[in-house]
């Protein structure tokens, strides 16, 4: 949406986002969203902010990330949606001198990005940030420390230079977030159980202005879509032993080693499917190569864009790493945790997390291989009453009401409507 007035700026709501992140899949992971958007708005911008940052070439290769042009294949991209590629922040400068920018943003908080929301500052770029994916908080990372030059950067961004942007925040040099859009009762719960977080959110002093608790994207989809829910298929969730965030951290793993890791992963799937007489399918993020994952499954089907609905058709759910099984928590359905001997510690931790934080079974595939299928699934039975009050935590905060539709009407009333 477009707004003129007199001797002032046209408003425009965009996203901002690194190129790499759109091509693997960013539209489509926020599917209802950008749907919503699309309809509430005439013109979206979706501007690339790898040449903004500093040293940005230097960037694109500590973080693995590919050099795009403005004809990027983004999949799930509306028409109205229009991709700007700025080649610089004097580029950038140039773009936003007669806009008034609302961005939706989906930029790391690391030393790089400091070059990028030094441009937005300088152009008075208000920022917004969706997080309603109705997750637990990540797992701590591990990096391996073998890799020491990773090993400090990683550090640097996450533990020291997340802290070093609100102090930038606070005194001006950087802008804030307006307002943070979360689907998880225990921030806000966190930040009033402390006397000095409470102090700090109440003066504007933590990095969000505003958090603003919705429904999350889950808990929306299934308000807003009959589904048929049937117990046909074992679904595996899986996640690429040499994926971009793991390769920075250790390195990248033989293919020798790759391919032992899906021999026994492939093993202990086709286990399962005898034991319980259900069909394997595998699903795989939309950034993950298709045909690089359907090599090491031969005879097994593997998809991309049907994660939820393959979850909505499982007896069992198994995963290594991945949000996606809050659908599956959603759903009640039967879930496993898997982990490797080819995996990293940072892998391993994070294979763990969910299972441990919810309560529900974790195997490793060679070790654990001679399960006790009857056993197992007495257990797996079990393990969904420790679901317990997931959903009201993490999904639905506000009972019948979409939050993404609360997300576009706060958007548009904060920023678009004129007192």
């Amino acid at each position: 949406m477009a707004i003129l007035k007199k001797n002032k700026k046209k408003k425009y709501l965009g996203i901002i986002t690194s190129f790499t992140n759109l091509k693997n899949g960013l539209l489509q992971i926020h599917e209802q969203l950008v749907n919503e958007l699309s309809k509430n708005f005439e013109k979206v911008y979706i501007i690339n902010e790898q040449n903004l940052r500093f040293f940005p070439n230097l960037a694109r290769k500590i973080y693995l990330e590919d050099v795009e042009d403005e004809k990027i294949d983004v999949p799930y991209c509306p028409k109205n949606f229009i991709l700007f590629n700025p080649k610089s922040r004097k580029d950038f400068d140039l773009f936003a001198k007669d806009k008034e920018l609302i961005l939706i943003s989906n930029i790391s908080r690391h030393f790089f990005t400091l070059g990028t929301y030094r441009c937005l500052k300088k152009n008075n770029v208000k920022l917004i940030i969706v997080y309603n994916f109705g997750v637990l908080r990540p797992a701590v990372e591990k990096p391996d420390i073998n890799y020491f030059r990773n090993f400090l950067i990683f550090h640097f961004n996450t533990t020291i230079f997340k802290k070093i942007t609100v102090m930038l925040s606070n005194i001006g040099i950087i802008p804030k977030i307006e307002i943070r859009f979360v689907s998880d009762k225990t921030i806000l719960n966190n930040i009033y159980k402390s006397n000095i977080k409470k102090f700090l959110y109440n003066n504007k002093l933590l990095f969000p202005k505003e958090i603003k608790e919705v429904n999350s994207r889950t808990y929306d989809y299934f308000l807003n879509n009959k589904v048929q829910i049937s117990e046909d298929l074992i679904v595996h969730l899986d996640a690429g032993l040499n994926i971009r965030h793991e390769v920075q951290f250790r390195g990248k793993l033989s293919e020798d080693t790759v391919r032992k890791h899906y021999y026994f992963l492939k093993k202990f799937l086709e286990k399962l499917s005898n034991k319980y007489k259900k069909k394997i399918v595998v699903t795989i993020h939309p950034a993950y190569n298709l045909e690089e994952h359907q090599k090491y499954f031969e005879d097994i089907e593997v998809v991309k864009y049907k994660t939820r609905e393959l979850i909505c058709k499982a007896f069992l759910v198994t995963h290594f790493d991945s949000s996606a099984v809050t659908d599956a928590i959603f759903l009640n359905k039967r879930l496993m945790s898997l982990e490797s001997n080819f995996m990293s510690l940072n892998e391993r931790v994070h294979s763990r997390s969910w299972s441990d934080r919810m309560g529900y079974e974790h195997l490793n595939i060679e070790s654990d291989f001679n399960f006790n299928s009857e056993n197992l699934l007495k257990k797996m039975d079990f393990n969904i009453k420790k679901y317990g009050n997931y959903n009201n935590t993490y999904h639905c905060l506000n009972p019948k009401k979409s939050g993404t539709i609360e997300i576009i009407n706060t958007i548009k009333k904060r920023f678009f409507v004129e007192s």
